[in-house]
């Protein structure tokens, strides 16, 4: 009887040192939520095996839990398999660094280094996620789209996908915008801020990966023409996007939830084999 339960055991036990090596983290993970710099991360996982994971980024001053609390997304997305991946991120720009000129209470909150430096780096070690060759997802809605291109823009061939949705990618469009003002100072003084590698539009020949985009066309906080000149220029340079626009939809949680459905297919699509 000892020899059989420590036999059963090893097996265990080589079972998921076996899954771990994988392409795929072992099942049966708890939901938790970690400190990395002071910044709070949560990672929920699903029920059975893990088929990929989504890195989900809130829009300005959105807490980590918005999306899932509004949104049938995340509860979605975990009966797909995806582990989901959920920073505080606060009032980020998601951007490179912070300036003398940039608000100091703005300052405090995590930018593009936390996730490209910090929490990519700890999921990888720790929970075996976001590793290339997996089925590794980004979610951004708001400036959270703006922060995901630019993640895809810094991270190489790391995604297979991207869902964009309601973001801002070009902050020269609007150079009196007091929130870019608040961060980089302004345009005419600090050109090169607005117009650097902080600039997701002017830096489109680094995204490796097919990417979804969504704007409400009646969205009265960021223009569509936003998201519009996004997907006209993807579309130019031969990179693999779809464009969703939805006639009277606004920047809110009405419109992001409607697209729930089509980019979840989106993401089963590009999913790694």
């Amino acid at each position: 009887m000892i020899q059989s339960s420590r036999s059963k055991f090893w097996l265990l036990f080589l079972w998921i040192g076996m899954l771990s090596e994988g392409s795929v983290v072992a099942m049966f993970q708890r939901d938790t939520t970690i400190r990395l710099n002071n910044t709070l991360v949560d990672l929920k996982f699903p029920q059975g095996e893990i088929k990929g994971a989504i890195l989900m980024l809130p829009g300005w001053n959105f807490s980590r839990t918005k999306t899932c609390e509004h949104t049938s997304f995340c509860s979605e997305a975990l009966k797909l398999g995806f582990v989901l991946i959920c920073p505080e991120m606060g009032k980020s720009l998601y951007a490179s660094g912070t300036y003398p000129e940039t608000r100091k209470d703005w300052a405090l909150f995590p930018q593009l280094k936390f996730i490209t430096d910090t929490l990519q780096p700890f999921v990888r070690v720790k929970y075996n996620l976001l590793k290339e060759g997996q089925s590794n997802f980004i979610y951004g809605i708001s400036t959270g789209a703006r922060g995901g291109a630019l993640i895809l823009e810094n991270t190489g061939k790391l995604y297979s996908g991207a869902a964009l949705l309601s973001g801002d990618y070009n902050q020269c469009l609007d150079t009196a915008d007091n929130l870019m003002k608040g961060f980089y100072g302004s345009y005419t003084k600090y050109k090169s801020r607005w117009e650097g590698p902080d600039n997701p539009l002017l830096n489109l020949s680094k995204i490796k990966c097919p990417v979804y985009l969504g704007h409400g066309k009646n969205d009265k906080v960021v223009p569509f023409q936003q998201t519009l000149i996004l997907f006209e220029k993807l579309k130019k340079a031969g990179s693999s996007v779809i464009y969703s626009q939805k006639e009277g939809m606004g920047h809110d949680f009405n419109f992001w939830s409607g697209e729930t459905g089509d980019l979840l297919l989106f993401f089963k699509n590009n999913m790694q084999h």
